[in-house]
């Protein structure tokens, strides 16, 4: 592999603009000898005095020129690359006395698990450190061999000596000594002289970590296994649909599960993108990067639920070639087994991970008396877009009550007082993230308002939706129910409100007024007309029940079927929604330098902890948060 590829592959992404720009540098010199005057290269400067050979003018000073110019721009490089340097290493003396003080303090006014994460997020720093010295060193000695090899030079060589061999930036003593210091602090503070201990909890990863063969190939045949059953699941339905009972009632029992298989694809889908690109989700989220799950974990249980969940369904609807006669505990097992493997405390299938996530429940559920960080409002608001998904499943879990209780209603899947109670769950718990920011915020910034004003509208909608639809009834049409017309209209505001929100603040679009990027912004990460894409589709389907309205009324569709289409729509424009939303992010993380979770060791209250959600394409300056 060419060294600029290798060179673009292993820096730290958030440090992007402080590495020596080796693509330019490269690009001069071969524009160089492009435009050669003569075409060809001229010969070294001792070659010539020894044959004692007539150089064009013309030639010579072009090559000058060149050389001037091109050692200019290594110049400011090198430059750029020693202030970033010279600024991060004054950082990490400062953090390193303040870790040896909280470790040699008696009494620690830290436990040592609080310390034990500040001294692996402080290893981590300087080996991402380490890299950026490296790299740049190495850059900077290709390149000025690249020069000499085509311009025919020594000047390349030259130049390196003298301002890259002794330059403070190359100069490695200090940073390994601080290295050895923090392992040594590790191991005998905070391990008891285990220095396997202490390495085992230290030690970094490849920051370009692949996925393991094994978890490759066991994604990949349970991937497949995933396809042939749906396909074998669609003939059936295809077998099936004279039976029309049974036929409604698959659709109610598997609308919700199947959304959360959408679900997991989309996830798995989305965190390969991410790692592809650059978008640095393992910060974003505030995870350990030593315990992270790649990408091709993700596609693994996804393909591993939906492969369970289309065993289930072809139980269900050949459940007469099985020998059993009722079919409905087959749904049960797709609903009980994520959950159960989800909330058991045994050390298997990603244990860490798993409680990882039942934590932002814990914090989503019981908001707003907990700080908010990332991974909190951002699987609240995936719960925003799943709020009928929920639903299906409380039908699920009402019908199996009901069921082993031997109810007559069993089979009724209408909707009950839960139901509205259920929608608006989703967005109160976004409504009182936003009211928790606001309050732990120390300038108390507006946006938080707006955006909770935002969650708000949606219940308002719900409670207008419940309202009409309780009362349908009792009208000949939909448009004589007066309750419509108020629920229309906060749909309509909440969806004008929720896109521009999508749009300008979550997305950090419509930045740009003319030019190349119109309507979007200069940073840009994926294709342009991915952006054009999201815009359109996310508008789209946040309008989505003015077509439903349309097409109940007419009787084209029944309002079951439109709701199923709208749910799954809705999963889709999250799902796109997630890609730029969490670049959004990654933008911020690149413009204040943040490659490292922020974990401090001073007493910092919680006012001072938080960052203005969605303010961060603003230039607006916010507190650092924490992960705790």
């Amino acid at each position: 592999m060419k060294f600029g590829k290798t060179f673009e592959s292993h820096l730290t992404l958030e440090w992007r603009q402080q590495y020596m720009d080796y693509g330019e540098l490269d690009a001069m010199i071969r524009t160089a000898v492009d435009n050669a005057p003569d075409k060809h290269i001229r010969r070294s400067n001792r070659y010539i005095r020894e044959h004692d050979l007539n150089v064009d003018p013309i030639t010579e000073e072009y090559y000058q020129n060149f050389e001037r110019n091109f050692f200019a721009v290594c110049h400011q490089e090198l430059s750029r690359v020693e202030d970033f340097f010279a600024q991060k290493l004054a950082e990490a003396r400062r953090k390193l006395d303040q870790i040896k003080i909280q470790l040699t303090s008696t009494p620690r006014s830290y436990n040592t698990r609080h310390l034990g994460f500040v001294c692996s997020e402080f290893y981590l720093s300087l080996i991402m450190l380490q890299n950026f010295q490296s790299l740049n060193y190495t850059a900077f000695r290709k390149i000025c061999k690249k020069y000499d090899k085509h311009i025919k030079s020594q000047r390349g060589a030259h130049w390196f000596r003298e301002y890259i061999s002794d330059a403070p930036f190359s100069k490695q003593e200090e940073l390994l000594t601080m290295i050895n210091e923090v392992e040594n602090l590790y191991m005998t503070h905070l391990t008891n002289g285990d220095r396997a201990k202490a390495m085992a909890k230290l030690r970094v990863p490849p920051l370009r970590q692949a996925s393991p063969p094994v978890r490759v190939f066991m994604a990949g045949m349970l991937l497949g296994l995933f396809i042939v059953s749906a396909i074998v699941v669609i003939l059936s339905l295809i077998y099936v649909r004279s039976n029309l009972a049974l036929f409604a009632t698959f659709g109610y029992m598997y609308r919700g599960i199947f959304t959360w298989v959408l679900c997991c694809f989309y996830l798995a889908i989305n965190v390969y993108v991410w790692q592809k690109v650059g978008v640095n989700h393992v910060l974003i989220f505030e995870l350990d990067v030593r315990k992270r799950v790649l990408p091709a974990t993700f596609l693994e249980v996804a393909s591993g639920f939906g492969y369970l969940c289309t065993l289930s369904m072809l139980m269900f609807l050949h459940h007469n070639e099985f020998g059993v006669s009722h079919p409905y505990n087959f749904p049960l097992i797709c609903m009980v087994l994520p959950l159960v493997l989800l909330i058991i405390p045994i050390p298997i299938l990603h244990l860490k991970a798993r409680m990882w996530i039942l934590r932002c429940f814990g914090r989503i559920f019981a908001a707003p008396f907990f700080f908010v960080q990332f991974a909190d409002f951002w699987i609240a608001d995936q719960l925003n877009s799943l709020a009928l998904c929920i639903v299906d499943n409380y039908y699920l879990a009402r019908f199996y009550v009901r069921y082993y209780a031997d109810h007559v209603k069993a089979l009724d899947f209408e909707p009950d007082f839960m139901v509205p109670i259920l929608r608006c769950l989703p967005p109160w718990f976004r409504l009182a993230q936003c009211l928790k920011r606001y309050w732990n915020s120390s300038n108390r910034p507006y946006s938080y308002f707006l955006n909770a004003g935002k969650y708000f509208s949606t219940i308002v909608v719900v409670i207008f939706s419940t309202i009409a639809m309780n009362s349908n009834d009792k009208y000949d049409t939909i448009f004589a129910n007066p309750w419509i017309w108020p629920y229309l209209a906060s749909a309509l505001i909440s969806a004008i409100y929720c896109s521009a929100w999508d749009l300008i603040v979550d997305f950090g679009l419509f930045k740009v007024w003319k030019g190349e990027n119109i309507f979007l912004r200069q940073n840009l990460v994926y294709r342009k007309g991915f952006y054009y894409f999201a815009i359109i589709s996310n508008v789209l389907i946040r309008f989505i029940f003015i077509p439903e309205i349309y097409l109940i009324y007419y009787n084209i569709l029944l309002p079951y079927n439109c709701k199923t289409l709208e749910s799954f729509l809705e999963v889709t424009r999250r799902f796109i929604w997630n890609f730029l939303r969490l670049e959004n992010e990654h933008l911020f993380n690149v413009g204040y330098f943040r490659a490292t979770r922020d974990i401090y060791l001073n007493p910092i209250g919680l006012r001072a902890d938080t960052e203005e959600e969605g303010s961060h394409d603003k230039g607006v300056q916010t507190s650092k948060r924490s992960s705790f």
